[in-house]
């Protein structure tokens, strides 16, 4: 489920007053020889050592499982949702590559956050940084955890608005890039027999005269100018190139062009 990281230990404000007070505290034992004052030490250095040992055990036995969507843009939230399977207290985990709040969970429970990613790419993985300061909050114990996706997550570029050329490779004019689309094509894809309300400039005449009825012209679609993208990702400017790309294309698609990305 997951690769073994790094690991971090820490204590915590509270952790280091406890062991002053317990070193006051055994220091004045010494020094009187009160009994009292020797067991009390004892007492909170047996507490410090379950505040230290405890976390460092826990956070060992981190066990995460992660699903994420298989499609996503740059910058732009997506679910992510993190199961917590061991250990048996709660965690924090912050996500260390994707953009997410940290956030606390008890085992086996979990939840579904919102994260993003910064750059467009391929996930197979994500990594998290978990910490754990159970029982007594006087130690923390920090883990990295890879947790490997059950499939890959792709981070398509965000989108630069961009507007689409005058002159599409095609060599329709700018008059064809509107959203309506361009006006009714030339091409005879069949006949019909008149109707009432067809316009009479739909008549084929020719044919008509022939068949010695009115016939319509049905008329294939018009063609809609077609758009091919070169970019370049490769160089510094990939990024940028690529979000450049994917404005063109979501304007393209959007007003009904046909694309052709060439990378």
């Amino acid at each position: 489920m997951f690769r073994p990281g790094d690991s971090r230990y820490l204590p915590t404000r509270g952790g280091i007053a406890l062991a002053l007070l317990g070193l006051g505290i055994f220091g004045a034992a010494q020094t009187t020889g009160a009994g009292w004052l020797t067991v009390l030490s004892s007492i909170v250095a047996g507490t410090i050592a379950v505040g230290v040992i405890w976390p460092i055990i826990l956070i060992r036995t981190v066990e995460l499982r992660v699903t994420a969507p298989a499609d996503a843009v740059a910058n732009r939230p997506f679910p992510l949702d993190v199961r917590v399977a061991r250990p048996t207290a709660g965690v924090r985990i912050e996500p260390s590559a994707l953009i997410a709040q940290p956030f606390w969970a008890q085992p086996p429970q979990g939840g579904v956050i919102e994260a993003s990613a910064g750059a467009r790419g391929v996930l197979d993985s994500v990594g998290f940084d978990v910490s754990c300061s159970a029982p007594f909050d006087l130690f923390t114990a920090r883990r990295h955890v890879t947790v490997e996706l059950p499939q890959s997550l792709y981070v398509a570029p965000e989108p630069i608005p961009m507007q689409l050329p005058d002159r599409l490779l095609g060599g329709s004019g700018g008059d064809g890039l509107s959203a309506g689309g361009s006006g009714p094509g030339e091409t005879v894809r069949s006949l019909r027999e008149y109707t009432p309300g067809d316009a009479m400039r739909m008549v084929h005449w020719k044919a008509s005269a022939r068949r010695d009825q009115l016939l319509i012209k049905e008329l294939e679609p018009p063609e809609r100018p077609h758009l091919a993208i070169a970019v370049d990702v490769s160089g510094a400017d990939g990024e940028q190139a690529a979000g450049r790309a994917a404005g063109l294309i979501r304007t393209a698609r959007r007003q009904g062009h046909p694309v052709t990305l060439l990378t």
